[in-house]
């Protein structure tokens, strides 16, 4: 599906034009996008993308939101090799003032594909590195590593979506422009609340969410091993995970009293956070998890597994282990530890609003933005000025 475009020599009026490369759109990374496209509507934005099959629950009229979407699994197209000559064919016909790859793959295809000219600027936000993937040998994570440094050569801004995803890019070469665009929670399509903290009466205990893709990645095994630790210490819990994926995971979870919701949308999603008495994170690496965030801004108190994503940053309860919730669970019962941890979740999560979104992601595009919340770059320039 697309818009009408521009012609391609045009450069007279014009609004900066974004292309977006993803290699499979849908979940965190599509939130991701999806946002710095709303971050920055004086731009137009197009997209070029494999679709998740999760793409399917996103609300309708997505599509609406970028200007044309050039899908790399129409026609069938093969492997690597093939989705690279898609994304330089469509660089080269869109003629973008700003390529930004998200993800690992879709970084090897546009920096692969990029036309070295002055008038395109290459960012790429990994999402979390593939090397940090324990998914993967530990072959292949080092040449993903490998990869990543030799192709930082062609990138203009690593626009890390953590500031531990920015230090490691810097970790290569003091010369490697990084610019910190967080992440933000979704806006919500309807008024969701988080239910109030108070004591834990329910007979059955608290209720324990964990949410993303079933996958080694989201580690529900995980958090069914923190779900299990606290019922053999003597703590009643009902436990929930919201998303699908494997069917053996699903299985496995359910067959240790915990419910899967399997796919639902994003407003289900809010829905089923928002009756959390402790939301637990547990994935195995992270670019930055959108989950927390929408946590967050409900008013969940959260458990967050040690992860890259969180080094530093001043999270409440970060668990290295499953069996770490145990040791935490008597000043969980506590009403005003968990007020405490919600302030102190805020307090560290200070800068993923959209307000810093907007102007860290103008920064890595090379967007003046004026007082206004206008673009400087985008007032109308004399034909055949550079866009840069």
């Amino acid at each position: 599906m697309s818009a009408e475009e521009r012609e391609p020599g045009s450069r007279g009026l014009h609004r900066r034009r974004v292309l977006h490369v993803v290699e499979a759109f849908g979940g965190g990374v599509a939130a991701a996008v999806r946002d710095y496209v709303r971050a920055l509507p004086e731009c137009e934005h197009h997209l070029v993308c494999r679709l998740r099959p999760e793409a399917g629950t996103l609300e309708s009229g997505w599509a609406d939101e970028f200007t044309s979407i050039h899908r790399i699994d129409a026609g069938h197209i093969a492997g690597h090799i093939g989705a690279t000559r898609f994304v330089r064919d469509t660089i080269l016909r869109l003629q973008p003032d700003v390529v930004h790859a998200h993800s690992s793959y879709a970084g090897v295809w546009a920096r692969a594909a990029s036309k070295r000219t002055a008038n395109v600027r290459y960012v790429y936000t990994p999402h979390a590195w593939a090397f940090d993937r324990e998914d993967k040998s530990a072959g292949e994570r080092r040449a993903y590593r490998a990869v990543e440094r030799l192709l930082s050569s062609r990138t203009d801004v690593l626009a890390g979506c953590s500031r531990a995803e920015n230090l490691e890019a810097r970790k290569w070469s003091a010369r490697i422009r990084t610019v910190y665009v967080p992440n933000v929670a979704p806006e919500p399509h309807e008024e969701v609340a988080g239910v109030p903290i108070q004591p834990w009466t329910d007979p059955r205990g608290p209720l324990l969410v964990g949410s993303g893709r079933l996958t080694l990645q989201k580690d529900p095994v995980w958090f069914a091993e923190a779900v299990t630790a606290l019922r053999a210490s003597g703590h009643a819990v009902r436990a929930l995970w919201v998303g699908g994926g494997d069917d053996r995971l699903q299985a496995g979870l359910e067959r240790q009293g915990i419910e899967v919701t399997g796919w639902v949308g994003p407003s289900t999603v809010l829905r089923r956070l928002a009756a959390a008495d402790l939301y637990l994170h547990t994935a195995r690496w992270e670019g930055f998890p959108i989950t927390v965030l929408e946590a967050a801004r409900l008013g969940r108190p959260m458990a967050v597994r040690a992860i890259r994503a969180f080094d530093g940053i001043g999270m409440p309860l970060v668990l290295q282990e499953p069996e770490d919730l145990v040791r935490n669970w008597h000043r969980l019962h506590d009403v005003q530890a968990r007020h405490t941890m919600v302030a102190e979740q805020h307090a560290a999560l200070w800068e993923n609003s959209r307000a810093m979104q907007r102007e860290r992601l103008a920064e890595a595009y090379d967007l003046e933005l004026l007082s206004t919340g206008a673009l400087a770059i985008d007032l109308i320039a004399p034909e055949g000025q550079e866009r840069r």
